[in-house]
Parts: structure tokens; sequence; C-alpha cells
């Protein structure tokens, strides 16, 4: 089981680096700001995007990265 949490500002290289362990560890990278928006740029609902944050938190292994707000 691994479990890793990147956050920082934007701009900071978070992306960059949960892809890198992403590939060096064989874990499925998840961005936050990828749950937290629709696909027309619309900030989702606390309530699907806290459906979709709990369902990654509960899978074994992950590589979360974004700040982490809604």
């Amino acid at each position: 089981m691994k479990k890793i949490a990147v956050f920082g500002k934007p701009g900071s290289g978070k992306s960059s680096l949960s892809n890198k362990l992403s590939i060096a560890n064989d874990i499925k990278f998840y961005s936050l700001d990828c749950i937290s928006y629709k696909s027309n740029g619309e900030k989702v609902d606390k309530a699907a995007y806290d459906e979709s944050h709990n369902l990654i938190l509960s899978l074994d292994s992950w590589i979360i990265d974004g700040l982490g707000t809604l």
C-alpha cells in the first residue's frame, strides 16, 4: 500500500512530480483539479467533490496532487 499526497501553490511543479512518482512507483495519479471542476470549467458541488475524493482515498494506493480546496 502506497499513498502519496503532493500539495503546493499553482505552478510549483506538483503535477510534474506526481507524474514522475506515478511512473516510478506504478501507482495511479489523481489530480484534485480534475475532480474539482466539470469539463466546462465550472466547479462541482461539495457533495460531488467529497464523493470522488473519498472514493480515491479508499483505494489501496494512490498519488494525489492539488491545493486540496473546494
